[in-house]
């Protein structure tokens, strides 16, 4: 049996252990059992966290416009303030999500059951308290969505205009969020069952995958896959062929 102190699984789990660390961890989890329990003990307890989120967003008050955005997105709230709007409250939803899991509400700390899922547990954990309701009463102008777009596309440095078209699905929105101090980009949709189903992108140093990876994430169909210096996660629903299509038709794309 390895032996490893809870501080170097959860720097593990967090992504913020050296590479030597790290690469020992791996290795032994090919045959420890009782390491790779452990590992489990630490996943994200998600009904808890969807039970407290659905709590404090009931109680929420109005917050002030002063607070809904950096400055410089301030200037363009006068022209847009719609936009500003449901992008904060994906953002405060996102943070509202992240504080829980650092253990404000539950007084102690929640990692990812993996370190190879990592951002995708947290953003598997957010697209959990998705409902359909979520994204209908969403409709934007062509004029916003292209608006958007664009300044999510510079800040990520991919272009995200071609991903609203051709997927046979809805597109509703594009929200910027972040995982470790990185930026992560949603882009939200519905299938065509009514199903919210999500993109998300982030930076990578990892290399390219051959292929889609397929996996079943809190409940839900997830395709994963790496390229270009992009980790790319779509999930939602319950139906293969819609997540499996949809990522790769985003693949072809991207």
């Amino acid at each position: 049996m390895t032996h490893f102190t809870d501080e170097d699984l959860t720097a593990f789990l967090d992504g913020e252990a050296t590479a030597d660390l790290a690469q020992e961890i791996e290795r032994a989890l090919d045959s420890d059992v009782a390491l790779q329990k452990r590992l489990e003990d630490l996943s994200l307890p998600v009904d808890e966290l969807r039970q407290a989120m659905q709590q404090v967003t009931d109680q929420a008050p109005d917050l002030p416009d002063v607070l809904t955005n950096t400055a410089s997105t301030s200037k363009r709230q006068a022209s847009n303030k719609g936009i500003g709007n449901w992008i904060y409250s994906g953002s405060l939803a996102a943070s509202i999500l992240i504080s829980l899991i650092i253990g404000g509400v539950f007084g102690k700390t929640y990692f990812a059951s993996t370190e190879v899922q990592g951002w995708k547990s947290y953003v598997a954990a957010y697209q959990s308290l998705y409902v359909g309701d979520t994204l209908n009463s969403i409709e934007l102008t062509p004029e916003q969505t292209q608006k958007n777009l664009n300044n999510l596309s510079s800040q990520m440095g991919i272009d995200l205009a071609k991903m609203t078209s051709g997927s046979g699905l809805d597109f509703k929105r594009a929200q910027l969020l972040g995982f470790k101090g990185k930026p992560l980009v949603q882009l939200a949709y519905l299938s065509p069952e009514g199903q919210p189903v999500a993109l998300c992108i982030i930076r990578t140093n990892k290399g390219n995958t051959e292929a889609i990876g397929m996996d079943e994430l809190e409940g839900m169909v997830a395709a994963s896959w790496r390229k270009d210096g992009y980790a790319y996660l779509f999930i939602g629903g319950q139906d293969d062929a819609v997540i499996r299509e949809g990522a790769e038709r985003f693949k072809a794309l991207l």
